[in-house]
């Protein structure tokens, strides 16, 4: 099957699915994940795993769209009342994640090095799926924004967290060794790295919408930034989404017309959230979801449990309203792309024995990527304004 062939069935797929999603009251992500599963390679293989291979950029440029999306959301005059209270939720949540899912994989027999990666990885929240269900669903006050405040965290915390554990779990090996640098200082380098690399982006950024005079000037110039942001960090082994986030959150606290790149990407936006989502689909594989057995159920049970109790734990030490704690924990159960890239380059060290790792983030996205939207949009439904 050639590109364009694949392509077009994802785009219509996808579409054909939202809608059916949407006509039946379910988030139209749902919809997009059950049409790529059903033309993936698990069910009618219209889609070839050769395929979707050839299709990484358009993947990774959706990733690093969603990060500067994302970032964009972190303003400083916007979260200055907010983000004392975001950064005590995501603090309770993310510490209890990790505890809980570790603990829970440890004591059911897992080795110390494996439980404390999934730990790691179980804190990432999937930021696509959330940011389309908050699109389409009338959202009320600023909960939609510590919504997305702590998915930024989320997932800054996991990146960060996962680079430092990795580099300590590599510091007896040979490439530790012949590098002759502790692992600490590995660690740094890439975080910073990726820090300085999202920082020029940003600043790029803020030039392109001085400077250009029209917004699909400004789309070209984002678009390219983005997808050279992710290149370089991929080529160079650093945090991706770290180096968009940045970017995003440099963009929108420094530009004196905030909303030129923000407008001009929503054109572009849907599409490019339609392909993501659909693929993302497509490369669940569901035969691994027997092989995973109790590992993988623990793992989805200890997640859950500790996203919705860390959530309501840190939400009472906040002023937010009573319905903002009922409903945020649910808010930050969907997992998918960031989990999944954590979990291909866990499996690419040698510390970690080949699919041991991502059999058990697969079925866990399979699950909180069926079921998380659902509890999304119910929570950004059942919310009051402030």
């Amino acid at each position: 099957m050639n590109i364009s062939l694949a392509v077009g069935i994802i785009f219509l797929a996808g579409a054909a699915g939202g809608k059916l999603a949407r006509y039946v009251k379910l988030p139209s992500v749902t919809g997009n994940l059950l049409a790529g599963i059903l033309v993936g390679p698990s069910v009618l293989g219209l889609v070839s795993l050769g395929v979707m291979k050839e299709l990484t950029p358009i993947n990774e440029l959706a990733l690093g769209v969603i990060a500067l999306s994302i970032g964009a959301e972190l303003h400083w005059g916007t979260m200055r009342k907010l983000a004392k209270d975001a950064a005590k939720v995501f603090l309770v949540e993310a510490l209890l994640t990790l505890i809980v899912v570790f603990g829970s994989l440890y004591l059911f027999g897992l080795p110390f090095r494996y439980a404390l990666i999934f730990g790691v990885i179980s804190i990432a929240t999937a930021p696509g799926a959330i940011i389309a269900c908050i699109r389409e669903t009338p959202t009320k006050g600023d909960f939609a924004k510590v919504l997305l405040s702590v998915v930024a965290l989320d997932n800054l915390f996991a990146i960060t967290l996962f680079g430092i554990i990795i580099s300590f779990m590599e510091v007896g090996l040979a490439a530790a060794e012949a590098a002759n640098t502790p692992a600490i200082v590995m660690a740094s380098r890439d975080i910073g790295i990726s820090l300085l690399l999202g920082i020029s982006t940003g600043v790029f950024l803020v030039i392109t919408s001085h400077k250009a005079k029209s917004d699909t000037r400004i789309l070209v110039s984002a678009l390219g930034a983005v997808l050279i942001t992710v290149g370089l960090s991929n080529q160079w082994g650093t945090p991706a989404l770290l180096a968009a986030i940045t970017a995003g959150a440099v963009y929108i606290n420094f530009s004196r017309s905030p909303q030129r790149i923000s407008r001009s990407l929503m054109n572009v936006e849907d599409p490019i959230l339609l392909v993501f989502l659909t693929l993302a689909g497509a490369k669940l594989d569901l035969s691994v979801l027997p092989s995973v057995g109790l590992i993988g159920l623990v793992y989805i049970g200890a997640r859950f449990f500790a996203k919705l109790v860390g959530s309501r734990v840190g939400t009472t030490l906040t002023h937010f309203p009573i319905s903002w704690k009922r409903n945020l924990g649910r808010a930050l159960t969907p997992q998918a792309g960031v989990a999944i890239g954590l979990a291909i380059i866990a499996e690419q060290k040698t510390i970690f024995a080949p699919d041991t790792i991502m059999p058990v983030v697969l079925t866990a996205v399979v699950v909180f990527e069926l079921i998380g939207p659902i509890l999304v949009r119910k929570a950004l439904c059942d919310v009051d304004s402030v």
